[in-house]
């Protein structure tokens, strides 16, 4: 069983390409990228970069132009706190590399939104609990 979180960047000027945005990860966090999926793989996490291109639906954001969308898998019973880690790493990463708006998910549920360089957070979220945030370390 896995979790499915996903954090969608608004790309205002389409200009964020999804392929840089993995090798740039890889690089920078030592991620190994899947030669057959394209998805990049750490302990506990797989996830993957891609343009959200449903020209029937409206982007979150209201833009004319795709989002860009990070899909994380977390596996849920083995590696699940490297995981987690990874995936906070990675999403700290994208937040302090891209300036725009973006929004982080677990499933349908908003865990925070930094829209116009205000960060609102879901309280209500079990992400934010204390045992979400500070569980053990041993894998």
């Amino acid at each position: 069983m896995a979790l499915d979180y996903y954090l969608v960047i608004q790309d205002i000027n389409n200009e964020i390409e999804p392929a840089l945005v993995l090798e740039s990860l890889s690089q920078a966090l030592s991620l190994q990228i899947n030669q057959i999926s394209g998805f990049l793989i750490g302990v506990g996490v797989t996830f993957n970069v891609f343009k959200e291109d449903d020209e029937y639906e409206e982007s979150l954001f209201g833009s004319p132009h795709p989002d860009i969308c990070v899909a994380f898998r977390i596996d849920k019973f083995e590696h699940y706190e490297s995981g987690m880690n990874t995936m906070r790493k990675i999403v700290i990463w994208l937040m302090s590399y891209f300036k725009g708006d973006m929004i982080f998910f677990l499933n349908e549920q908003k865990i925070f939104k930094r829209i116009s360089n205000q960060l609102s957070l879901n309280n209500d979220s079990k992400f934010w609990s204390p045992a979400a945030l500070y569980g053990s370390t041993a894998d």
